[in-house]
Parts: structure tokens; sequence; C-alpha cells
């Protein structure tokens, strides 16, 4: 386990960003920790303490982003490590019945806003000489389902971003690793189906899911590795998921 890092976890706020930064802090980490949701920012630094420094920002807006970065504390200015773990899934039905607000916001959120905070804080890592960037991606960056359409592109777009990108970090001292889970029990579903808490619950009652402290157990694992090894993809699914359906 990684300990006295700084680690920055974009999407902290719920799902697997949350769980990644209680899991940094329980093992003497710092995070900085990227949401929209101001509230549950204040409610996270009430919980995780002095170790966990509250960031409200949009990452779709990369001036906003970058000016947060350059005014950090002392303390916490020397981060190491970036979890892009903000992303969303709006909308259901066909291409021709998602809103073009929702293809929108997925297209500014999982991608505009990966690569933003990707280049807003990789002169750091290469600085620090250990980075490590995480991107969480999806299965369904893999596979093709009905009703993908531009949220699994979306996630095809980080997969094959991440790629290219680790091969221009060989020799940086930067690692990079992909994270691509199935069917996973958080908000996610909540947000899909506008706060509709029964059909989220649907989305899992053929399964048992898989939940945010699992994969952000394999991103910590990832990420604990010795300098020389780098993790390059690491694909986890529910254990009675069928692979050829998201």
């Amino acid at each position: 386990m990684i300990t006295e890092e700084t680690v920055v976890v974009t999407g902290v706020t719920s799902g697997v960003g949350l769980a990644c930064a209680r899991k940094l802090i329980a093992h003497g980490n710092n995070v900085i920790g990227i949401g929209r949701r101001q509230a549950r920012l204040v409610a996270l630094g009430n919980e995780l303490g002095n170790d966990f420094y509250p960031m409200p920002c949009d990452v779709r807006d990369a001036d906003d982003l970058r000016a947060r970065l350059a005014a950090l504390p002392e303390r916490f200015r020397g981060f190491s490590k970036l979890i892009n773990s903000a992303g969303l899934l709006q909308g259901q039905g066909s291409l021709l019945e998602v809103t073009p607000t929702q293809i929108s916001s997925m297209l500014d959120t999982n991608i505009n806003g990966l690569v933003n905070a990707t280049r807003a804080v990789l002169p750091q890592l290469m600085e620090s000489g250990r980075g490590h960037i995480v991107n969480l991606t999806s299965i369904g960056a893999h596979l093709h389902y009905v009703g993908g359409h531009v949220y699994a592109a979306s996630k095809a777009f980080v997969d094959h971003f991440g790629r290219c990108l680790r091969t221009e970090l060989v020799g940086s001292r930067v690692r990079l690793t992909n994270i691509a889970p199935g069917k996973t029990r958080s908000e996610f579903a909540l947000v899909q189906f506008a706060g509709d808490q029964a059909r989220a619950d649907q989305m899992y009652s053929s399964l048992t899911p898989l939940e945010p402290e699992d994969v952000a157990s394999s991103i910590l694992w990832a990420l604990e590795q010795p300098p020389h090894v780098n993790i390059n993809v690491i694909e986890l699914v529910p254990a009675d998921q069928n692979l050829s359906y998201r």
C-alpha cells in the first residue's frame, strides 16, 4: 500500500473516487478531492480530516482547474498521483432518444474533463519523479452493446488516450494504468435514470455487482507496484456477469 503520497482524485464525492479517497487516507496519504458538489465536499472534509483537501471544481473548466491547483496549500502541492474517476452516463434508449444536452454532458465530462485534469497535473507528476495516472474506463470501451453509443464511445476514447499517452510518458518516470470495471454499484445508475432509485436498483438485480471498494482496491494495487513495473490495464467484472453485455 502506498503511504505518505499526495493523490489528486477527480469525481471524489461518490462511487469509486470516494472509495479511493477513503482507502488512501486510511493508509496515511493526502488526497486532493475534486468534485462539483460543494456540500458533499464539506461533509467529506469533516469525515476525512486534515489529510483531505476539498477542491470544488468542474473538470470541464480547464482554466478554473489550473487556477485552483496553483493555489493549493503548501502541504498539498507535491502531489504525485492522479486518479481520473469523474465520469457519467446520462439518458437511456437509442441515440435518437438521448437529448443533445445529455450527449454534451457525457462527452464534456468523460473526455474533455479527463484530458483537462491530466494536462493540468502532468507537469507536477513528472517533476515528482514517481508519478502515476489511473484512468477509470469501462468494459464498454472494449465491447459493443445496445444503448452504449455515446457513453461507451467516450470510454473507448479514454482507453485509447491512456494507451497512447503511456507511450509518450516512457522515460518520464510517470506510469499510467487504465482500469476497466464491469457493473459496479454506485450512484452511476441513479444519475443515468435521473434519480429513479427503483430503476437504478433494477440494473443490478440479475447479479452481484462490484462495489466501489472493489475497484478502488485494484487501483491501489496498481499504484503500489514497484517503480519498474507498469500495470497497463486491469479489467474486472462481477463473477456472474456475462462479458458480452455490460
